[in-house]
């Protein structure tokens, strides 16, 4: 898809704040390097920059010393120096792909933990790599497909009057987007899940596709990793008001281009009521015409409920509204996994008795019969 440099930055900015590594593909001499690290740096990140290609496996895994105590992995330089740091830090890796395979495979652990050998580089440590197309150096390797989907890969574009403006009337400053990490709330994470969920269902080859082949597999891919980790990443998005351009290009950065862009349509067809105004008028699930969205918006009133225990008696009269109106399977499901968090204190709404029969199938009625 055509993006901005601009785009490009915001997407990766929700994907770093989101703790997912970054991985840049562009041509040699575009500007990554320069325009990651300044980025860092405007954001008031310690900046540690490592040339893969120029180190082995052991600058990644540890160097093994054997002492009194046994063998130990000893960490390099560099990553002592992030470990001491303690705050903000961002750790660009150069030229990953013409690191041999066996230094890559190093690399999984270090951008999936933030360890290399026994050290723990910190929870403010964050990653971008960069890489050129293979086509444009014959001293590359794909990356394998473990390394590739610990990655969220995004191009690096070169326009010309992007290029131009900057070239002639001076680089602007890259401003971080206005981003809190605690504005991506759990609510809105949970319901990005509760639409995966409900995609996945009706495109269930799309959980987990590893490529066929490694030129494929060295970009983002669809893996149940990938879909936890874009539900986090479309929280922070939303809670930044990032566009949707910079959304899809986070979707197709880790399930890839295929998965995203179906992924995305769905989002953009599925028409979800908010849970909130369910949760206030139960009635209101006659507007629910589709078995996919009926599935999603029960999911999401369990997850606001879930978040709200206040709001659980309303959320079990949803139940009880979706099951007389074409629903009662998934109703059912919602209901029994609503008993099983009920407060202590809270009864049970008029109509409970329409899930008497899976309640006592499932243990639960004596417990909803003493709370009616």
């Amino acid at each position: 898809m055509t993006a901005t440099q601009r785009e490009t930055l915001a997407a990766m900015q929700v994907l770093l704040e989101a703790g997912v590594p970054v991985l840049l593909w562009g041509d040699p001499g575009t500007g990554k390097t320069q325009t990651v690290e300044s980025f860092a740096r405007e954001a008031g990140w310690h900046v540690e920059s490592v040339i893969a290609s120029l180190h082995d496996p052991t600058d990644f895994g540890g160097l093994p010393v054997r002492s009194d105590a046994g063998v130990t992995f000893e960490p390099p330089a560099w990553a002592r120096r992030v470990a001491a740091h303690g705050g903000e830090c961002l750790v660009f890796f150069d030229e990953v792909n013409t690191a041999t395979p066996a230094t890559q495979n190093a690399l999984m652990r270090v951008v999936l933990e933030g360890r290399v050998g026994e050290l723990d580089l910190g929870a403010g440590v964050r990653f971008v790599a960069a890489a050129n197309p293979p086509a444009q150096n014959s001293g590359a390797w794909d990356l394998s497909a473990p390394l590739a989907n610990r990655f969220a890969h995004l191009d690096w574009p070169v326009g010309l009057e992007e290029w131009k403006a900057g070239y002639l009337g001076g680089w602007p400053r890259l401003a971080p987007l206005d981003m809190v990490p605690s504005r991506a709330s759990e609510a809105a994470e949970a319901r990005f899940k509760v639409i995966q969920a409900a995609f996945l269902t009706s495109r269930p080859a799309l959980l987990c596709a590893v490529p066929e082949t490694d030129s494929m597999a060295s970009r983002g891919w669809p893996s149940p990793r990938a879909w936890e980790r874009l539900a986090r990443c479309l929280a922070v998005a939303e809670a930044a008001s990032a566009g949707e351009t910079v959304r899809m290009l986070i979707a197709a950065a880790l399930v890839g281009e295929g998965a995203a862009a179906e992924y995305v349509a769905y989002l953009r067809n599925t028409d979800l009521p908010d849970p909130q105004r369910l949760l206030d008028d139960p009635g209101s699930f006659a507007e629910l015409e589709r078995s996919d969205q009926q599935f999603v918006a029960l999911e999401a009133v369990l997850a606001a409920v879930a978040a709200d225990t206040k709001r659980w008696r309303d959320g079990f009269s949803v139940c009880i509204a979706a099951a007389g109106l074409g629903a009662p399977d998934v109703a059912a499901a919602v209901a029994t996994r609503l008993v099983e968090i009920k407060p202590a204190a809270t009864r049970l709404p008029p109509g409970f008795e329409v899930f008497a029969e899976i309640l006592a199938d499932a243990g639960l009625l004596d417990r909803a019969a003493k709370a009616a």
